[in-house]
């Protein structure tokens, strides 16, 4: 595909953008960029010169949205989602960066579809200005081999970020044998200069300041864009953190580590909390020991092992997304076994389970209590804190307890199949349970041509209340995939399959916290092309709505996750059809009239109209209409 991807804001933002840039291009697509910044122009020598991109722009009235396949926006201010019609851009949201940094949240979107391979080191190039220079000139301003780069300001908007305590500490390291060069805009010098105790270097083009830190050997400072772009050329060092955030902001690098002020109770991580959290709770000689330790390491950040370039088409997009899915690490885990002696199942059930002891024995015991006896149960346990563990520790025969660390429901059901020996996998939630003949009615029908099998529900309201589900069965006109892809009616604890299915279809993205049944159900229609699975039309499942399902609390942000993967499945089935193009699209539509009426429902009356007229820019223009009057 044709790719273009924004990274914007700040220059430490930016940088981490860049690993994206690599892994979307080693994944075969062809890459351009949009620098959405302030400083976009003294930002774009940085990239001017790196093989993987074509065009960079600097302003989005340079861009033509039909020259692409697809938009790209990194952590930011997400310019292209605008500019690109619904369902055609990927993006990073704020959620994305609570548990991780900027750069890996980013690097996410190329995992989305198919990136299997390490998080790409930050990419910059350097110009040093000694190079235009005679030989015998260049060394009056290359630094010697043991300087130390230390940037002790931050812009004029952040100075609450500055450590106060830089001048005794650059004095300690230029005692220690090290030259101390002093780095950063003019806004960073102190009103005293004690810069000038050391060398100054202030105000200078990046690329210089980048060529700079490629010959250094440390990089010590706050943190800020700077430390980023030390990160990206490979230098050792340490950045502090008082009053922002060390996981969002951490640096992109093995060898440049993060030095946090300790917080109190209602300190915050961000300038702009009422309470920050101070830097200067760091003190002087709890810095200094890092500082000393670092110096003892003077080695650069390793290359990583980036997979190699692979060719692009749907067909490839696919596989390495299947193949992507297949990498995911296996947790650690302990078993509890109560198997018969000599007993092979033929069908393995496989219950994921966290905090549900008081649910979690009913769908166990309708699996047990299945008319067809040749079964074993797999309980994955993912790091329950309630009795759950108390529960299983005698389990009931043909029951196999699996406790591992918690990672989510995902992460639950790929270690239940990854220990089944059953012949066939069945998927049960624990808050669902089966009718008696459930798993005999489906192997019934499961003749030879025929490698997997699902059926209707009954589903049951908080109130009480039932319905049949779904209203009219998928795949009825040899339409499966687009049947699910349009709409996913049926509930992952009807699903029963081969278990050799799982080298075609891959497993359940654990990076996803939900619709990762949506995902599974199209890669499994893709492998059985239609024809090889049947769905029951007897209802032989009942599926209970918990008070604290994810369906029920947080429904707004659940929708936001469902429509991230229908952008993630446009990108992977993206074909340049037309056709196949406006549906892609509708469907993205038809999400963000959902969105707008969750939004709606909890109040927020910005985010109800913005969903509405980006349903109008899909093609749901009367239905947008009336959802945007609505808000």
């Amino acid at each position: 595909m044709k790719l273009i991807v924004e990274i914007s804001q700040g220059l430490g933002n930016c940088v981490q953008g860049t690993p994206l840039l690599r892994a979307l291009w080693q994944l075969g697509h062809d890459v351009d960029l949009y620098i959405n910044s302030p400083i976009a122009e003294k930002l774009k020598p940085l990239w001017s010169e790196w093989e993987i991109l074509g065009r960079i722009y600097t302003h989005h009235d340079q861009i033509s949205v039909g020259d692409y396949d697809f938009g790209v926006s990194a952590y930011g201010r997400r310019q292209l989602v605008r500019m690109f019609p619904p369902g055609l851009c990927l993006k990073v949201e704020k959620r994305h960066v609570r548990h991780q940094s900027e750069s890996e949240a980013n690097v996410e979107l190329a995992r989305w579809i198919g990136y299997a391979g390490p998080t790409p080191r930050g990419y910059v190039k350097g110009h040093d200005p000694n190079l235009d220079l005679p030989p015998e000139q260049r060394h009056k301003r290359t630094p010697p081999v043991n300087a130390v780069i230390v940037h002790a300001g931050c812009d004029k908007n952040s100075a609450i970020k500055r450590w106060p305590f830089w001048p005794e500490l650059c004095r300690r390291i230029a005692e220690s044998g090290h030259e101390v060069i002093v780095v950063g805009t003019h806004d960073d010098r102190s009103e005293e200069n004690w810069e000038d105790e050391f060398t100054a270097r202030f105000h200078m083009a990046l690329p210089e300041l980048t060529a700079l830190l490629e010959t250094a050997a440390f990089y010590f400072g706050n943190d800020s864009g700077v430390g980023h772009l030390a990160a990206a050329v490979g230098l050792p060092g340490l950045m502090l953190y008082g009053p922002s955030n060390p996981i969002k902001n951490a640096p992109n690098s093995k060898v440049m580590h993060a030095l946090v002020a300790a917080a109190e109770e209602g300190e915050g991580r961000d300038v702009n909390d009422p309470r920050p959290v101070p830097i200067e709770r760091l003190s002087l000689d709890q810095v200094w020991a890092e500082v000393q330790e670092a110096l003892t390491h003077p080695a650069r950040d390793p290359e990583r092992a980036i997979p190699e370039r692979v060719k692009d088409s749907v067909e490839e997009r696919w596989q390495h997304y299947v193949a992507m899915t297949q990498a995911q690490p296996e947790p650690a885990v302990e078993e509890v076994s109560n198997l018969p002696r000599n007993f092979t199942p033929r069908v393995s059930v496989v219950i994921p389970t966290y905090n549900r002891a008081h649910n979690v024995m009913r769908a166990v015991q309708s699996a047990l209590d299945q008319t067809e006896k040749s079964l074993e149960v797999i309980v994955v346990d993912d790091g329950s804190t309630d009795d759950t563990l108390e529960q299983f520790a005698d389990p009931p025969e043909r029951v196999r307890y699996i406790r591992k660390p918690n990672g989510g429901a995902s992460s639950a059901r790929n270690v239940g199949i990854r220990y089944a020996t059953g012949e066939w996998i069945a998927l049960l939630d624990s808050d669902d349970e089966w009718k008696r003949e459930k798993i005999q009615m489906q192997l019934a029908v499961l003749r030879d041509e025929y490698v997997a099998a699902s059926c209707r529900h009954i589903h049951v309201n908080a109130d009480g209340s039932e319905e049949t589900k779904p209203a009219v069965i998928p795949g009825r006109d040899n339409h499966l995939k687009l049947d699910l892809y349009e709409n996913l009616s049926l509930k992952t604890s009807s699903l029963i399959f081969k278990r050799h299915l799982i080298e075609k279809t891959g497993l359940f993205n654990e990076r996803f916290p939900i619709s990762n049944d949506w995902d599974f159900f199209l890669r499994l229609a893709r492998v059985v092309n239609n024809s090889g699975m049947r769905i029951c039309e007897v209802p032989l499942l009942t599926a209970h709505r918990s008070a604290d399902s994810i369906s029920k609390t947080g429904r707004a942000n659940a929708l936001e996750e469902a429509y991230s993967r229908i952008c993630m499945v446009n990108a992977l089935l993206h074909n340049h059809d037309p056709a196949t193009l406006k549906r892609h699209i509708a469907r993205a539509g038809r999400k963000h009239l959902e969105l707008s009426r969750a939004y709606r429902k909890a109040g927020d009356k910005a985010k109800a109209k913005l969903h509405a007229r980006e349903a109008m820019r899909a093609g749901q223009t009367l239905k947008g209409i009336l959802r945007w009057l609505q808000a």
